[in-house]
């Protein structure tokens, strides 16, 4: 690597607004209306006898809801059946995704056997209104477009209370437990509907520990098994499962001291004071760090364990020192302060911890302070559900849908029990952080260490983890510094793994003489992300960069460039890649990251993200047939088999991929990018999008072309360097 070539910055001055032919020919279609619609009228009936059979109790305002299943051709936004609805006073609530087996399938995509990814939205309405379909209906009373609609539904069905229930163990003992509950604005009657219902069901509510988040509204409640089947009946009920327990104190194996007592901390402030950082963890219970470090506590003569502050301190000095490496003489300076919140204590049970409390604490401190950068290595210690987006996740993922805050969580320790129980734990499913999962080696020669989560996540945010970081393993151990035993401990787990990462993308932040945002942090991390071979689904994009040097620097023959900038709705615009004028003599390695962050609509995880980026890859910017290069394919981001919705990866907020073309292809290369919104799956007016901003990463390397740097410097002039700050000494 040659350390005089810096990361290029300044990309956005290579875009510029152009027009794009677009060329969308008729759908295909897999039934007509007359073979639809006798199908639907069937399943209404079963729907109209299912709802006729509630009591009043359950059905606040008069309302039901029905799951209506859409074919796995119609997805797009373009296709929400908003007439039938509109017509019949009926309204979406919520969604997810299902696997269907459609009665037909469109132009030999599949055999009939085959299963597909598609919708199912939950309907609310009153009986009348479902009535009212079923009849006109049966009476052919539909207009031209509600029968187009029609055409889209794949079956109609009940929401039976056995679909709600999550996992509760069977026992009749009366035990913690967590409700999500769709809210809608359509009917505000919902919430004390069901309060009322499920205390006269014997079960208990506090209702200081309700937490709502747009259409859905969380809670604990107390209840045994019998009590909580019968909470399941109200109409409008979402999910109910057993209270999670809380994942901060289960460490991979006991923690141990070496005998490497010689390191001594830095007497120096720390590097950049303007960057804001918040751990949410155990807590600290010493003064060792508090030149960098203050801590928070939530109530007065706060007690905690041993054990807990253990993982607070061993996070906390991993934000501030990284891990210690074979022949580590002393402590960098830490790269800014960090404010640690001690969000569990003995005021917390110790034995069942209530994870509502938690996350309340969390959001209060979030409802009143801005951060650049957070780590949670805590969260609900159970794999994330395809079906629903966890009260953990929906509440937190506002905090982070400007882009303004980078978060790092921990995936979990969990990776070594059977299938499905080994999958990511919220809320590493959020959409807009980095999830972290944990790698067995700093050695080039590494893997995912065995405890650590896999993935996939929900899709949008199908890549988690989005890569791994070193957490250590019972054959190369996480080493730190603790200041409480003086001296440097040996540890492993993604809590250790995750503040890593979040430690590089401070240091590039406090590091470089340029504007790197969270989000710029962020899509450099994965950009730069190291894949082995390894399963995407078990390492997400790779293992993140440990050196910052292996960011910051470019090889002769090759150029790295940051585009930041920010997206008009419906806007085509052009981002030219940098490209030599000079002759190329081998091959040419292309890789691009966009990042950017977005709003959810957390009752929709299959519509869960309102922003959505189509990037084309030209190969020249002259419109001609072959111009075009399927870069960013739902192939290429998802790197799986799977039968995927079409367009889903267009809604991921991160896209990666990487081509190696031969020296003639390409001919001053550019992608042409369009932002698209959505509002719970259905189509908005572009007036009522907000602009997006964005990050892209370029990186072009051209073999046996030593001149390729110095050539784009020469040719791109509006592209510079990124300098390092003076007085910062680069190292891991």
């Amino acid at each position: 690597m040659n350390n005089k070539n810096m990361l290029l910055g300044y990309g956005e001055t290579l875009t510029g607004e152009v027009k794009v032919n677009k060329g969308n020919g008729p759908k295909n279609k897999p039934y007509t209306y007359e073979e639809n619609a006798p199908v639907i009228m069937r399943e209404l009936q079963g729907v109209l006898k299912s709802m006729d059979a509630l009591p009043d109790a359950v059905m606040p305002n008069g309302e039901a809801v029905a799951k209506i299943t859409l074919h796995p051709a119609f997805l797009a936004k373009s296709y929400f059946p908003v007439l039938l609805f509109k017509k019949f006073a009926l309204h979406s609530v919520g969604s997810k995704s299902v696997k269907v087996k459609p009665r037909k399938i469109v132009g030999g995509r599949g055999k009939p056997k085959d299963e597909f990814s598609s919708a199912c939205i939950y309907v609310s309405g009153k009986v009348k209104n479902f009535l009212a379909l079923y009849n006109a209906l049966n009476g052919d009373r539909l207009n031209k477009g509600e029968k187009k609609e029609i055409i889209t539904f794949e079956a109609i069905s009940f929401f039976d209370s056995d679909d709600k229930i999550k996992t509760i163990e069977p026992s009749q003992k009366t035990r913690k437990l967590e409700v999500a509950l769709h809210t809608p604005e359509s009917n505000k009657d919902v919430l004390r509907s069901f309060i009322n219902y499920a205390l006269s069901c014997g079960a208990t509510i506090n209702e200081n520990k309700i937490i709502n988040m747009n259409g859905l509204t969380f809670m604990p409640i107390i209840a045994n098994a019998h009590e909580a089947a019968m909470v399941a009946e109200f109409s409008f009920l979402r999910a109910i499962r057993d209270l999670p327990s809380l994942r901060i104190n289960n460490p991979v194996f006991t923690r141990t001291l070496t005998e490497n007592n010689d390191l001594k901390l830095p007497t120096e402030k720390a590097v950049n004071d303007n960057i804001k950082v918040a751990i949410f963890d155990g807590g600290i219970g010493n003064t060792d760090f508090e030149q960098w470090v203050q801590e928070y506590a939530f109530s007065q003569n706060s007690k905690t364990s041993g054990q807990l502050l253990s993982h607070g301190q061993d996070v906390t000095s991993t934000v501030l020192f990284g891990a210690i490496v074979e022949g580590q003489k002393e402590l960098p300076i830490p790269y800014t302060k960090i404010d640690h919140y001690r969000v569990i204590d003995n005021s917390i049970d110790g034995q069942d911890e209530d994870l509502f409390d938690v996350l309340l604490r969390i959001k209060s401190v979030l409802d009143d302070e801005d951060y650049d950068y957070i780590n949670l290595s805590l969260g609900p210690r159970f794999p994330v559900d395809d079906d629903d987006v966890h009260v953990w996740t929906s509440t937190l993922e506002q905090y982070l849908s400007s882009g303004k805050t980078l978060c790092t969580v921990a995936v979990g320790n969990d990776g070594c029990l059977g299938d499905g129980l080994n999958r990511i734990q919220p809320p590493s499913d959020l959409v807009n952080a980095l999830a972290v999962g944990a790698a067995n080696s700093l050695s080039d020669k590494w893997m995912k260490s065995d405890y650590s989560c896999i993935g996939p996540g929900r899709s949008p945010g199908f890549v988690k983890p989005d890569g791994i970081a070193f957490g250590g393993s019972k054959e190369e151990p996480f080493k730190l510094y603790s200041p409480f035993l003086g001296g440097v401990v040996q540890t492993a787990g993604t809590s250790f793994s995750s503040p890593l990462v979040l430690r590089q993308a401070i240091g590039l932040a406090a590091s470089l003489q340029y504007d790197i945002t969270p989000l710029t942090a962020k899509a450099l991390l994965i950009h730069h992300a190291e894949n082995n071979g390894s399963e995407r689904s078990h390492v997400g994009w790779g293992r993140f960069p440990h050196n910052l040097a292996d960011v910051i620097y470019c090889d002769d023959d090759e150029v790295k460039v940051i585009y930041q900038g920010k997206l008009k709705p419906s806007q085509h615009l052009r981002a030219s890649i940098p490209f030599p004028d000079i002759p190329v003599n081998g091959v040419i390695d292309l890789k691009a990251t966009f990042c950017f962050t977005t709003p959810v609509d957390v009752e929709h995880p299959v519509n869960y993200t309102k922003s959505g980026l189509v990037v084309t890859m030209r190969k020249t910017p002259k419109d001609k047939i072959g111009a075009t290069f399927p870069l960013f394919n739902s192939k290429n981001i998802y790197a799986t088999e799977e039968e995927l919705r079409e367009d889903s990866h267009r809604w991921e907020t991160t896209l990666r991929s990487e081509h190696t073309f031969n020296k003639d292809t390409l001919k001053d290369p550019c992608f042409d990018v369009i932002y698209y919104g959505r509002d719970c799956g259905m189509p908005v007016e572009v007036e009522d999008l907000p602009e997006l901003a964005y990050v892209l990463i370029v990186s072009l390397k051209a073999k046996d072309t030593p001149e390729l740097y110095n050539n784009i410097r020469q040719r791109y002039q509006t592209l510079q360097p990124i300098q390092i700050k003076q007085q910062i000494r680069l190292r891991s």
